[in-house]
């Protein structure tokens, strides 16, 4: 894990042209390092002494402890080096960043000093202790023929605590350089204003994808896991200790009765404690999984439903839901449950091992030369699973996208007769992800069997030279091994085999989830241009005033074509401004930069004055409601879908629907306001999905109403009461509203052509057709050849208002 350091950089480079700089410190470093041999030296010693020789013996050992007959020393010496060191250490890092800021502070140097020399003579303690101690025991095993040897298992402990503290040792010392090493080896990082990092040439840089951040995200979970955990220990420790006990039974069968009721009583409580405590474990860690995955559900779906407009005219809503579903699924066990099967596993091997060692360290030999095989198996073959897992997911992500594209469309599909045409594609698409589950597949069933092939063979070999042992034994009982050390030993390596079968294949599923949420951490990591989130400043008395000014963009998704040109324009408080002009000019363009979907490349849009991108952006989307072509609503209710903005009584539900025109076809359903509309709105026609997408708008109470060609798609009838209802709605508020039909462009009360993303012509509509200039041609281009001969007649324009189409969309 990355450890940020305890301060900024220097005064002069904590910020630069607006950004900051951050450091944090490599995994692998002298502190982690030291630890984990630490680690290694507490465990060994403690499992090394509490395994050696019977009940009595261990408890002889600590009543009437000696030198030359105990280790009880060793053990709780490892166990308070392990404290000390630990905690010093991570004091002693702190100190040298510190120093790293601040370098002529005395008392930090004092600290650093003193911490170095406490790691040096401790370490040296333990070494000289050790060694004497050892000195002691070679001494008496040697010259002293009347020296009641120590258990085998604490002749092991001796030596591996002189290693040890033999090793730990040259790391102190060497540790003195590592410390002085940590401002070369710290990381930079550099952030924008915005806190997003970035490299120096000021590009976004993406955040790495590893285990350590996939095990993260069970941080919250901690409480849960640390009890798990615990019952983790038991059981695992419980299944440690069973084969240790099952040799026994067979040597206690040879014995008594009486030896053999005991220790097989004390067999079946060592078995019904483990298994209580591995319910608890499973219990604990399937719950923590299910909660982490809910919770990422719900972080990442919130991630992407704030990514601003621009993301999602080029991300597929099909690869966005396969995210969310089977991405965040991989994801569960990989940092619960797989992360509870490698603890246990990884104890069952340590433990077994150290066990098998001290039942007999010739047999372990043999048993632990395949290890390297299976461990540079396992590495490369969980390297070519994850990447072949993101391929994987993506070639499914894209038959998600394509499925959801055809069903969404089902009508046109239908309307084309094309039901083959998306099988086809769908097909493809999964024939894709196919090639590479085969390969996985193939792969898969090749390092399992060649891992079994290593294993067993290994076993083999084991209960070859086992049963020659026991052969010897049964020649000699000073030779060899018993009957029931064998049986335990037996027990012990089918117990590693199956440990490391087990952890092989989980670091292919922990390099699956790493290639799995690559994708999902890409969804959260990625900051929205047009946050939703940003704050801003709220005005309790906005006027409803839009001004652009010089404004220029161009669409992210289409960035060679320009699609506003330095366009400037006023709409004063409560003006109706109609835009026309020809399909694909800017119309629709600038309606989305006032809901500010999109911010412009230059210039700047303010509405009451402030600039949009000063303003809270929740609460300007209350000030500011849309009315679109095509409305969508929801597979909800009619009430549900006209109150969808904000929580709103029966009583304002009823209101605006019959503001808006819907009240009356509303009741004559059978459920009334609590219809279901269906997806997208499909029960309901298209008039009346338009007026309860009028009602929503009304309900809302905006001081800018945006309009888009509300009634285009319409038939006569439907298009008079919507737009009847729109009549109503635009009353005393500011509306912008892309025109469609000649009778709402002549109640403007300003009218502006847009052509090629400029304003080619702003006036009246009496105006514009004085100057014979783009808008006159636009009407006589839509005009009907026949009895209408003068545009500027009221009369024969009136006559065609209601059902000919005048101006262009």
């Amino acid at each position: 894990m990355m450890q940020q350091s305890s301060s900024m950089d220097r005064d002069d480079d904590v910020e630069l042209l607006g950004r900051r700089r951050m450091y944090t410190l490599p995994t692998l470093r002298f502190l982690h390092v030291a630890i984990v041999i630490l680690l290694i030296d507490g465990i060994v010693s403690v499992t090394l002494w509490l395994t050696g020789g019977d009940s009595d013996y261990f408890i002889d050992s600590i009543k009437n402890f000696k030198i030359k007959h105990s280790v009880f020393d060793l053990a709780l010496l490892a166990f308070v080096k392990v404290i000390i060191h630990s905690l010093a250490l991570s004091i002693l890092e702190s100190v040298t960043l510190k120093l790293i800021d601040f370098p002529l502070k005395g008392s930090l140097h004092t600290t650093s000093k003193l911490l170095h020399f406490l790691h040096i003579v401790l370490s040296f303690g333990s070494l000289v202790y050790t060694a004497v101690k050892g000195g002691f025991v070679l001494n008496e095993i040697l010259h002293e023929e009347t020296y009641e040897r120590m258990h085998s298992t604490y002749n092991v402990l001796l030596i591996c605590a002189v290693a040890f503290s033999l090793i730990e040792f040259g790391a102190f010392l060497y540790g003195v350089k590592a410390m002085k090493n940590l401002e070369s080896i710290r990381i930079c990082h550099i952030y924008d204003e915005n806190g997003i990092e970035i490299d120096k040439e000021g590009n976004p840089v993406k955040k790495k994808v590893n285990i350590r951040r996939v095990f993260a995200l069970a941080k919250p979970e901690l409480h849960l896991l640390s009890v798990a955990s615990l019952c983790l220990l038991v059981s695992s420790g419980s299944q440690m200790v069973a084969p240790l006990y099952f040799g026994k039974v067979v040597d206690a069968a040879q014995k008594s009765m009486d030896e053999l009721n005991k220790t097989v009583l004390t067999l079946l409580i060592i078995y019904i404690g483990g298994g209580v405590f591995g319910m608890g474990r499973s219990w604990l860690y399937t719950l923590s999984g299910h909660r982490v995955v809910a919770r990422l559900r719900k972080n990442l779906f919130r991630s992407i439903i704030k990514q601003d407009i621009a993301f999602f005219d080029t991300n597929r809503t099909g690869e966005l839901c396969n995210r969310l579903s089977s991405d965040t699924q991989v994801l569960q066990n990989a940092v619960t449950v797989n992360i509870s099967m490698l603890v246990r596993n990884l104890l069952q091997i340590i433990g077994s091992l150290v066990l098998m060692f001290s039942l007999n360290p010739s047999l372990t030999g043999v048993l632990l030369s395949v290890v390297p095989i299976i461990a540079i198996g396992a590495v490369q073959y969980g390297m070519f699973m994850k990447n072949q897992y993101v391929k994987f997911q993506a070639r499914l992500g894209d038959a998600g996208s394509q499925a959801e594209e055809s069903l969404s469309s089902i009508r046109t599909v239908r309307t084309f007769s094309a039901e083959k045409k998306s099988c086809d594609l769908y097909g493809k698409d999964i024939d894709k992800s196919y090639a590479i589950g085969a390969k996985l597949a193939a792969l898969g069933g090749m390092f399992e069997g060649g891992i079994g092939i290593v294993v067993y063979g290994a076993i083999t070999l084991v209960l070859w030279y086992g049963g020659k042992l026991v052969h010897e034994n049964a020649k000699d009982s000073t030779k060899g091994i018993s009957p029931g050390i064998f049986t335990s030993f037996l027990l012990y390596t089918l117990q590693v085999a199956i440990s490391f079968a087990t952890m092989s294949s989980l670091y292919g599923d922990f390099m699956k989830a790493v290639g799995a949420s690559v994708r999902v951490f890409d969804l959260m990591d990625n900051k929205p241009k047009v946050s939703t989130e940003d704050g801003g400043k709220q005005v309790p008395d906005l006027d409803g005033r839009i001004e652009f000014k010089s404004v220029e963009f161009t669409y992210p998704s289409r960035p060679e074509t320009k699609v506003v040109k330095g366009l400037s324009l006023k709409v004063e408080p409560g003006q109706m401004v109609a835009l026309v002009g020809p399909s694909g000019g800017g119309k629709s363009t600038l309606v989305t930069l006032i809901e500010r979907f999109y911010d412009p490349d230059a210039g700047y849009i303010s509405i009451g004055g402030i600039d949009l991108r000063e303003l809270d952006q929740e609460w300007l989307r209350q000030k500011i409601s849309m009315v679109s072509q095509e409305p969508t609503l929801f597979a909800c209710s009619i009430k549900e879908n006209i109150a969808y903005g904000r929580e709103a009584s029966m009583e304002e539900v009823i209101a605006v629907a019959k503001e808006a025109n819907a009240h009356e076809f509303i009741t004559t359903f059978e459920e009334g306001y609590d219809t279901l509309v269906g997806e997208r709105g499909v029960r309901l026609s298209g008039g009346q999905k338009q007026r309860v997408a009028i009602a929503r708008a009304l309900i809302m109470n905006p001081k800018i109403l945006l309009l888009d060609e509300a009634t285009s798609a319409l038939d006569a009838e439907s298009e008079h009461l919507v737009q009847e209802a729109i009549d109503r709605a635009m009353k005393g508020r500011t509306v912008v509203i892309i025109a469609h039909r000649l009778s709402t462009v002549r109640n403007a009360s300003k009218v502006v052509v847009i052509d090629k993303g400029e304003i080619a012509e702003q006036g009246t509509h009496e105006e514009l057709l004085d100057r014979n200039g783009v808008y006159k041609r636009l009407v006589l281009r839509q005009l009907t050849a026949g009895a209408v001969t003068d545009p500027a007649s009221d009369k024969l324009i009136n006559e065609d208002a209601d059902d000919k189409d005048l101006l262009l969309n």
